[in-house]
């Protein structure tokens, strides 16, 4: 196997996860960094992005514990090789802090944080999931600033981002409107079945309920979960996250 045969089929993988399906992305690039480590060494830059890969894979399937462990190893590594300051250990640091906050450690996250970008919306997050929603707020929409200016109206990170933003606000009717706004743009720009459309259409679904919406609520999460059994599987915490938030609504109705 060449570099240029890693390199290509770390590429191939990428491109499957970008698409949504994780757990064929994860098996090749399992793969790939036994590869890399084997013929580049497990100090290459090459294999230390490669076993970031493989963590944030885990992290969207759900495996939170050990994506945490296998990131944590990437950053130290990271870190150890290539310096604290390096665009790489700040991205390998920044995966930290969002797989420490889906494991409910918010003050865990805003530690690991590095001042970019993305760690602005994780910091915003860790904010959020520690109560501080005015915080979380001003954050989420100077980060959405910032990415329509650098990044475009419709960028995956920009509408990540708005979602975000809809998340941290307090005011129940312009959630339900970013969210419908950001379901749109995804629909049009990831597909109706990408996990992060299929993820839009639970948080407005979600939020419609708490609007007092509860027929359109009860439709658009028996939409999405069908879209989610389909794309992910009964068994994803995505699609158990959804069922339950059609249970709630169900059971408001």
């Amino acid at each position: 196997m060449s570099e240029q045969g890693l390199f290509e089929r770390s590429d191939y993988a990428l491109r499957l996860y970008h698409q949504g399906s994780y757990d064929y992305a994860l098996r090749i690039q399992l793969a790939v960094l036994a590869d890399s480590e084997r013929l580049l060494g497990p100090d290459h830059i090459d294999t230390l992005a490669r076993a970031s890969h493989v963590a944030i894979s885990l992290w969207s399937l759900g495996r939170h514990r050990e994506a945490f462990d296998r990131q944590t190893q990437a950053f130290q590594a990271s870190a150890r090789v290539l310096g604290p300051d390096h665009p790489d250990t700040l991205a390998a640091r920044n995966n930290l802090a969002m797989i420490a906050l889906e494991l409910g450690d918010a003050e865990g996250a805003l530690e690991a944080r590095p001042d970019t970008l993305p760690s602005l919306v994780n910091h915003a997050a860790a904010h959020l999931a520690a109560g501080r929603r005015a915080e979380a707020l001003r954050m989420n929409q100077e980060a959405l600033r910032l990415a329509e200016n650098s990044l475009g109206q419709d960028h995956p990170s920009t509408l990540t981002i708005r979602n975000n933003l809809a998340a941290s606000s307090s005011d129940p009717a312009e959630a339900v409107a970013l969210h419908e706004q950001n379901l749109r743009r995804r629909q049009r720009v990831l597909g109706p079945e990408h996990p992060d459309t299929l993820q839009s259409g639970h948080n407005l679904g979600v939020c419609y309920r708490e609007n007092g919406q509860l027929e359109e609520s009860a439709a658009m999460l028996r939409e999405t979960l069908r879209g989610f059994e389909q794309t992910l599987g009964r068994g994803h915490p995505s699609t158990a996250k959804c069922r339950a938030s059609l249970a709630k609504t169900l059971g408001d109705t």
